[in-house]
């Protein structure tokens, strides 16, 4: 249950996230208070909100855009430059997850947000377009935390009470992710399934047959 605040600026319940922009400019917190507040070197202090409880918040590269995970089954992006967003508030992604939101982490370059649900599933969203663009299903029960590699081209994600962790890896022909069941280099980790089975089959000749050595006797070559 919430509780009064005091003071004011503080929130009124759990803390669920806090992260720090990439310039260590400023900090945003998240709270099961359905608010996200921003604090910054001066202590000034901004409050926005979901309608329901904030679970999780991540910034971009250059920490210029925040996007907030909530309850409500919905994702926001803030961008944060020039002040705008305390007018006019963040951008909801919705249609996206069909439960409550728990997680999500932006690339450094703000082109692809990931999130995860208390559906099982996780998400890949471009944030330009404001639409997902993939669903990655696997779990069977809620994911907790997803991750992504510096490179884009691998997404961790786990679950809580199915205690895995699903590996999926970004296909370097069409772009899109495809789940793995280990790790190991070889082609299968490069190229998703249909792009392998769409590939031309290569065959390989054998080596060309050389003549028999001659016998060797005595550990000399024999004319005879």
């Amino acid at each position: 249950m919430c509780r009064s605040c005091a003071p004011a600026d503080h929130h009124c319940c759990t803390i669920t996230r806090v992260r720090f922009d990439p310039p260590d400019q400023r900090v945003a917190s998240v709270s099961a208070d359905r608010t996200i507040k921003l604090w910054d070197l001066q202590a000034k202090r901004t409050t926005i909100n979901h309608s329901n409880v904030v679970s999780s918040c991540c910034f971009n590269g250059n920490g210029h855009f925040l996007c907030t995970a909530s309850w409500d089954k919905t994702l926001k992006l803030w961008d944060l430059q020039g002040g705008q967003f305390r007018s006019r508030g963040g951008t909801a992604l919705q249609r996206g997850h069909e439960g409550s939101v728990s997680c999500c982490v932006l690339s450094a370059d703000g082109d692809l947000l990931v999130s995860g649900s208390y559906d099982r599933t996780v998400a890949l969203w471009d944030p330009s377009s404001l639409r997902r663009t993939l669903v990655l299903r696997g779990h069977s029960d809620w994911v907790t935390d997803v991750s992504l590699s510096a490179d884009r081209k691998l997404v961790l994600f786990s679950g809580c009470h199915d205690d895995a962790l699903a590996v999926s890896l970004q296909c370097e022909e069409c772009g899109r992710p495809f789940p793995v069941s280990r790790l190991l280099t070889s082609d299968l980790l490069t190229r998703c399934v249909f792009c392998r089975l769409k590939a031309p089959p290569t065959f390989r000749l054998p080596p060309s047959l050389s003549p028999c050595p001659s016998p060797l006797i005595g550990g000399e070559r024999s004319d005879a």
